[in-house]
């Protein structure tokens, strides 16, 4: 398994709290579903939609990455105004987006655009 010393930061508590935060500000049906991967333990989280408990937690600190799962074009549009606003960096999916908190050494990222 990947030791921590093996990645390097790309965001910080104050991105992952801007998410957090802008998401609520969401109507409930435009808010985002996610899933986390831990970073020290590989784990991947089931999907959920809580945003007001289960996304803060414990903090962001172990978050490789976040997956945020959209259902519509317009709720797409919304989330990828938040991630562009925020400077988060990550991709697009098919299922929406994949914001990082840790990337491997010697790997890059876009923002999400």
């Amino acid at each position: 398994m990947a030791q921590p010393s093996d990645y390097y930061s790309v965001a910080n508590d104050t991105k992952w709290r801007e998410l957090c935060v802008a998401v609520l500000e969401l109507a409930p049906s435009e808010q985002p579903r996610f899933r986390c991967k831990n970073l020290e333990t590989g784990y991947l989280s089931q999907w959920d939609g809580e945003w007001h408990y289960h996304w803060t937690i414990g903090g962001w600190d172990w978050m490789e990455w976040a997956e945020l799962s959209v259902e519509t074009a317009a709720q797409r549009e919304r989330v990828r105004t938040i991630l562009k606003r925020i400077r988060f960096a990550g991709e697009e999916t098919t299922e929406g987006f994949r914001v990082y908190g840790y990337l491997r050494n010697g790997e890059t990222a876009d923002f999400v655009e």
